[in-house]
C-alpha cells in the first residue's frame, strides 16, 4: 500500500480528497502533517509521497518530483503573510512559523533584498497573537482566517512579493517521492488524484469553508482563482531562481538539480 504524506491546508484538498471519496479504488494511506514534520516523514522513510515544502527538496537530493503537480500561486496567495507592528524597513525581530520550511527562507529573501533588512529571527508556533506580543512582526501560514488582517498591523503578502521581485509564479510545495519509491503507478494515482479534485474544486471548497467556519466566497476564490497546481516551465523557472537566492544567502548548503520522474 502507498503511504502519501499531505499538509492538512486547505490548499492541498484538491491534490488528495479524492482518496477519501467513494470513487477512489486506488489502495493508499493518506497521513496528514504541517510542512516541517512531512520533511521528516520522507527522510524517514515513514511516507512514500508527499506534498513537501519545495525547500526540502532543495535541502534532500534523495528526492525526486512528480512531474506536472505543485502548489504554487503567480501573485497574492493569501495564506502566506507577514504581521507587523512596525513599517516593514523597520522591521527589527521576526517570529517565524514552526510549520513552514519554504516561506520561512522566502521572508528572509523577500526582506533583505526588498528592504535590506536582516531582522533577527527566531522559531514560535503559528500563534499570532503570541508571536506579537514579544516580536515586532510574525508570519504565519495556512490560515485564511486572518485573511482581512489584523487591527493596527501592516500585512505583507509573500506571494504578492515575490511576483514583484521576481514577475515570476512561485512553487510553495510540490509531490515529492523518494527515489526508491518512486513509480509509474504512482504518477498515474497522483495525477487522477488531481484530476478529480479540479473538477470538484467549489463543491471542496464549500465542505471544507464549512468545516473551519470560513467564508464560502473566500474559500472558493482561494482555490478556484488563486491556487495553481500545475508544474510548467515559467513555474520550474521560479523554483530554480528560488533555488538559487536560497544558496545565495547561505540558505542551504548546495546548489543540486532539481529533477522530476521520468517514466
Amino acid at each position: 500500500m502507498m503511504r502519501i504524506g499531505s499538509v492538512p491546508y486547505l490548499n492541498a484538498k484538491p491534490m488528495v480528497d479524492w482518496f477519501h471519496s467513494a470513487e477512489c479504488e486506488s489502495p493508499v494511506e493518506v497521513v496528514y502533517a504541517v510542512p516541517s514534520r512531512l520533511a521528516e516523514m520522507l527522510r524517514e522513510g515513514s511516507v512514500d509521497v508527499a506534498n513537501v515544502s519545495i525547500f526540502e527538496t532543495f535541502q534532500n537530493p534523495d528526492l525526486i518530483l512528480i512531474p506536472d503537480l505543485s502548489i504554487s500561486a503567480c501573485g497574492a496567495v493569501k495564506s502566506v503573510r507577514l504581521f507587523s507592528k512596525k513599517p516593514l524597513h523597520e522591521i527589527e525581530s521576526v517570529a517565524l512559523d514552526t510549520s513552514s520550511l519554504t516561506s520561512n527562507a522566502l521572508l528572509r529573501i523577500l526582506l533583505k533584498e526588498q528592504f535590506g533588512i536582516i531582522p533577527c529571527y527566531s522559531h514560535h508556533i503559528p500563534d499570532i497573537y503570541a508571536m506579537l506580543e514579544n516580536h515586532d512582526a510574525g508570519l504565519i501560514i495556512g490560515d485564511l482566517k486572518l485573511f482581512e488582517g489584523l487591527p493596527d498591523t501592516v500585512v505583507y503578502d509573500l506571494g504578492q512579493a515575490w511576483y514583484d521581485l521576481t514577475e515570476l509564479p512561485f512553487v510553495y510545495a510540490a509531490w515529492s517521492a523518494r527515489r526508491d519509491r518512486v513509480s509509474l503507478e504512482m504518477c498515474e494515482t497522483l495525477h487522477r488524484a488531481m484530476g478529480w479534485g479540479s473538477q470538484h474544486l467549489e463543491t471542496l471548497a464549500a465542505h471544507w469553508a464549512g468545516r473551519w467556519n470560513l467564508p464560502v466566497e473566500l474559500a472558493t476564490d482561494y482555490l478556484v482563482n488563486v491556487m495553481d497546481y500545475r508544474l510548467t516551465e515559467c513555474q520550474i523557472e521560479g523554483l530554480r531562481l528560488y533555488q538559487r537566492k536560497c544558496f545565495e544567502q547561505g540558505l542551504i548548503g548546495e546548489l543540486h538539480p532539481i529533477e522530476t520522474f521520468q517514466p
